[in-house]
């Protein structure tokens, strides 16, 4: 019974682990895309670049959630890998837009676009 209800807790802990890196992926794809379609800083905000912006928030906002749900179970295991997930998603997470705009520009560079 106990060997059972570790191999789920696995399990969980592997799709959690899977949501998260989606989540961060699409974070990134967002930052790409704002940079692709709204390069440079623009004084008016366009409707499209908002509708990515809140992309943003919202799925950063589900990486920190998921990371925290995913330290929650590490922590059920060692007490000492406490919130590691969740400082890496709010590091990982914070840099997104930034490291989204290089890779555009990056990408933009090795395509021979300027």
């Amino acid at each position: 019974m106990e060997r059972d209800t570790r191999g789920k807790i696995e399990e969980t802990q592997r799709f959690m682990l899977m949501l998260w890196a989606i989540f961060l992926i699409i974070l990134y794809v967002c930052s790409f895309l704002v940079e692709y379609h709204f390069p440079g800083q623009e004084e008016d905000v366009v409707a499209g670049e908002k509708i990515l912006t809140d992309l943003q928030k919202v799925f950063f906002f589900a990486l920190m959630g998921m990371g925290f749900l995913i330290d929650l179970v590490n922590m059920r295991y060692d007490k000492n890998k406490a919130y590691v997930f969740l400082i890496w998603s709010l590091v990982l997470g914070g840099f997104s837009s930034g490291i989204g705009a290089m890779q555009y520009h990056v990408i933009f560079q090795i395509m021979g676009g300027g």
